[in-house]
């Protein structure tokens, strides 16, 4: 019977530490989970600020109740925003077809573009773009 008790006293004793060691492991590692940025520029807090307020302005701010932005709750109190150019299915055809011809386009494996990596191959087609260009 004594070995009943010892071993369950075991398994509460394994249990309460594996529960303390999962709860200590965020505590631990708290360096490594938010890690200070790294490049970019950091804004000053008058840009913060600036870009916030345009943001109240424009109704760009989130709900965070219902999740929505308040233009979206109330368009007419808030201007409409501006129209984006974009371009025809036919303009970005004519664009790919072009970058393919003159090797404009990346290669997956490099990452440079195909007229980097064979100059001789695209030098026809650059000739004849920056003619086209040098007309316009």
């Amino acid at each position: 019977m004594t070995t009943r008790i010892t071993a369950s006293a075991l398994n509460l004793l394994l249990g309460s530490l594996a529960l303390a060691a999962a709860t200590l492991a965020p505590v631990a590692h708290a360096g490594e989970l938010d890690p200070a940025p790294t490049g970019g520029t950091a804004a000053s807090r008058a840009e913060v600020r600036a870009e916030r307020d345009a943001a109240v302005r424009n109704g760009d701010v989130v709900n965070a109740e219902t999740g929505h932005t308040a233009r979206e709750a109330n368009p007419a109190r808030y201007p409409k925003p501006a129209k984006v150019e974009t371009k025809s299915r036919q303009q970005v055809r004519a664009e790919t077809i072009d970058a393919i011809r003159t090797g404009d386009v990346i290669d997956a494996e490099s990452g440079k573009k195909l007229n980097e990596l064979n100059p001789k191959r695209y030098a026809k087609a650059k000739a004849v773009q920056a003619s086209a260009s040098s007309a316009k």
